[in-house]
């Protein structure tokens, strides 16, 4: 039984997949863990494309318009999507019944805004998709993000190519 085991009680072949199963974590760690860019090309164009952030209260997009040129990232996977460049509002309108005239109508809701974040960034444009770096960017995407000023949550309302 002792026979091929180094100094008596190490088998060598232990050793050999210990040693296989450590570089494979060391490998995985340092793939999954770095830092993703999503940096773009010098043969890529400009995009201009603009974030809904509803349901914000009243004043914040000048929280955004205070941060003109800070980059904007999106918060789940950390992805750097690009700079702010501008950012309006509108009254947040929601659907109320009208008891007395027996309808529904769309009124504002006092204290609540549509923030709009105009945001500028290199991208990839394919027929399948606009990519920025590795984040794909689509009309109507559900999209959560954060700057140094803000955070929330809202969609892609449009998207043009300006460069």
């Amino acid at each position: 039984m002792k026979k091929y085991r180094l100094f008596g009680f190490i088998n060598p072949v232990d050793i050999l997949i210990v040693a296989g199963v450590a570089i494979f974590l060391v490998w995985a760690i340092r793939v999954f863990s770095a830092p993703q860019t999503a940096s773009a090309r010098r043969d890529d164009v400009i995009i201009r494309y603009v974030v809904e952030l509803k349901e914000k209260e009243e004043g914040f997009f000048e929280k955004a318009n205070a941060f003109l040129g800070a980059s904007l990232f999106d918060s789940t996977q950390g992805f750097e999507i690009g700079t702010i460049v501008g950012a309006y509002s509108l009254p947040y309108l929601e659907d109320a019944p009208d008891a007395e005239a027996g309808i529904i109508r769309r009124a504002p809701v006092p204290g609540l805004e549509f923030s709009y974040i105009i945001v500028e960034t290199p991208a990839q444009i394919t027929e399948y998709a606009t990519q920025v770096g590795q984040y794909e960017v689509l009309v109507n995407r559900e999209i959560f993000v954060r700057s140094r000023a803000f955070a929330g949550q809202g969609y892609i309302v449009s998207i043009e190519v300006i460069g």
